[in-house]
């Protein structure tokens, strides 16, 4: 079985290295109401892209106004969602957060 899994390792790598295929979208885990969804992009595109895919993985009907969604780190701070994923340096599977604002009350 080892020997089995090295080759498919070993035929990954060669296909990586022939094709220049890799892996080069960032892998998260977004927390969505307490549920957490896994999700990938490419580095480049901006934070604010993945809130529509994260609502619908997360089954959150009410999208009405995708803006007053925040996205926060593990300590609370509020990412920009203009910035490109590559921006923040996220670990492999990094959890942030993603919860609807507060409303302005006046």
């Amino acid at each position: 079985m080892l020997l089995v899994a090295v080759g498919v390792y070993l035929i990954f790598l060669r296909e990586s290295v022939v094709t220049g295929k890799e892996d080069k979208e960032i892998h998260l885990k977004v927390v969505v109401n307490g549920k957490a969804v896994p999700l990938k992009a490419p580095p480049e595109v901006a934070l604010g892209t993945l809130v529509e895919e994260a609502l619908d993985k997360a089954k959150v009907g009410d999208k009405s106004d995708l803006d007053r969604w925040v996205f926060t780190d593990s300590a609370g701070q509020t990412l920009d969602k203009s910035r490109t994923l590559a921006s923040f340096a996220f670990t492999h599977n990094a959890e942030i957060f993603l919860n609807l604002s507060a409303g302005v009350v006046g």
